[in-house]
């Protein structure tokens, strides 16, 4: 054998691995694209395979099993949600700088949840609990990071808890897609409608509220 074939070997190893990467992202962008559009429980292993011109069998080669491709897409999206750093609030050197700040965060929450339907998240909690589980211990370890930034604003006459609190469930309540339809606005005005509206009662000043565009 030359000594050259190790490294020849090597390098196919790589060239091999680096495809089975490519296959896998491919099929896991297809699945979160219809499981976030219609459901999870809309997403049928083998009309997936075919939509991705693949066999059932290479389909299941990469992912054994549909909770497999959840577990895989929950994680990937807790990442992208946690690498939004449009937040920023440590430079943020009064009231009218944070509120633009939570403005421009808003718009980039929003922005990822823009193709997500009530469906995915009623199939996420129901049928894959400890995802759904992990998927929130994510999100809320964003908002622990962010807190202790938050309170160097608040009215020193709140309940610095109480208000953080309210801020989460506003921008929850606002960034659901049933909340935007019932009031027949879209989710990006309503999730901003939010956060002015609490940065107007709970910061210290008034600030000055203008959408981020």
């Amino acid at each position: 054998m030359t000594p050259t074939a190790p490294k020849g070997k090597a390098r196919r190893a790589r060239g091999a691995a680096e495809d089975s990467a490519r296959v896998r992202e491919r099929i896991l962008m297809a699945f979160s694209s219809k499981a976030k559009r219609a459901g999870i429980r809309a997403v049928v292993m083998g009309e997936l395979a075919t939509d991705l011109r693949m066999s059932a069998m290479t389909l299941y080669k990469h992912f054994a099993s549909k909770d497999e491709l959840v577990e895989a897409m929950v994680d990937a999206w807790a990442l992208e949600l946690a690498a939004i750093r449009a937040l920023d609030l440590e430079h943020a050197d009064d009231p009218d700088a944070l509120v633009e700040r939570l403005l421009v965060w808003a718009e980039a929450w929003t922005a990822s949840l823009a193709h997500v339907s009530p469906a995915f998240f009623k199939d996420l909690h129901r049928d894959h609990h400890d995802c759904w589980t992990r998927f929130q211990r994510e999100i809320d370890a964003r908002q622990w990071a962010a807190a202790p930034l938050l309170r160097r604003f608040l009215r020193p006459d709140l309940n610095a808890p109480v208000a953080l609190q309210m801020l989460d469930h506003l921008v929850r309540w606002a960034a659901d897609p049933r909340s935007a339809e019932r009031l027949g606005v879209s989710r990006s005005e309503a999730v901003r409608t939010a956060v002015m509206l609490w940065g107007e009662g709970a910061l210290q000043r008034g600030p000055k509220l203008r959408a981020v565009r």
